[in-house]
């Protein structure tokens, strides 16, 4: 994987100091260029939509596992954001199984413009929402390690 074929390189912006969910959020930058270079590599063949299937099928899943633990987080510290916070995870996996029930008929110019959607959520979701629950999560796990 070169970086003209990313999207997204990792940025230290998307870090927030805890170890797993940065983790997760390198993870999910990795899986944004993943889906993004199989739009590449297989534009015109008879396996786009195959392997564009795979790869959303791969970032749905894993954003699945991610949005859960975070949610889990951010529930367990009392996030006063909370609710709101889980409506933006909410409707992001609402537009990835929007995409991926409509793979088959999806035009590349579409797949582009949903890997953009990607980019953009890593850009404003990872980089700065996450950032609004994280003095409350850290709070939250001071109190954890004195008990």
């Amino acid at each position: 994987m070169t970086n003209e074929e990313n999207l997204i390189k990792w940025d230290p912006k998307f870090k927030i100091g805890i170890p797993l969910i940065d983790a997760q959020h390198e993870h999910l930058v990795n899986l944004c260029n993943d889906f993004y270079q199989s739009l590449l590599k297989s534009k015109g063949t008879d396996t786009y939509h195959t392997l564009v299937k795979q790869t959303l099928e791969n970032c749905l899943n894993y954003a699945a596992t991610h949005f859960k633990e975070e949610e889990r987080l951010m529930k367990a510290s009392n996030f006063d954001g909370y609710r709101q916070h889980k409506k933006a995870h909410d409707a992001f996996t609402a537009k990835c199984e929007a995409t991926y029930e409509n793979i088959e008929s999806l035009h590349v110019s579409e797949a582009i413009k949903f890997a953009l959607f990607l980019y953009e959520w890593i850009n404003t979701h990872i980089a700065h929402e996450d950032r609004l629950y994280l003095p409350t999560l850290v709070e939250f796990l001071k109190e954890q390690q004195t008990k």
